[in-house]
């Protein structure tokens, strides 16, 4: 059987402080201050930089999703605008057409009819009659 030895109990030592520990602990904390602070204004500085440029590539992609975006949108409007066009063309010549003879009532000269862009007439040819022999 093993012997047991009594736990003994050590009783803290009291720290002395000395005015030259107080000193250099007084030099290293303004040390460490001063290392700390450089580094934050560095740490700072890049930071700025970093959020300019993630700002920058933020904008850039806003940009370019914007056009994309008006690009779509004038391709799926453009054969709308068309028809639309189209139709007012259209229902402007009916309306012109239903109130001529109103107008021309009124004493309001009715609008020269306006040629189709078709195709364009050509002048039909004369013939000469044949001369007679003597």
């Amino acid at each position: 059987m093993s012997r047991s030895t009594p736990v003994r109990r050590r009783t803290a030592r009291k720290t002395e402080l000395s005015p030259r520990a107080v000193l250099l602990a007084g030099l290293g904390a303004v040390s460490l201050g001063r290392k700390q602070a450089l580094q934050s204004i560095d740490d700072l500085a890049t930071g700025a930089q970093t959020l300019r440029s993630r700002a920058d590539a933020a904008a850039r992609q806003a940009g370019s999703r914007v056009s994309k975006l008006r690009k779509q949108a004038t391709a799926r409007i453009a054969p709308v605008k068309k028809q639309a066009a189209a139709i007012a063309k259209q229902a402007q010549a009916s309306v012109q057409t239903r109130l001529s003879p109103v107008l021309v009532k009124l004493g309001v000269k009715p609008a020269k009819a306006k040629r189709s862009t078709r195709a364009p007439r050509t002048a039909a040819r004369r013939t000469r009659p044949a001369a007679k022999r003597a």
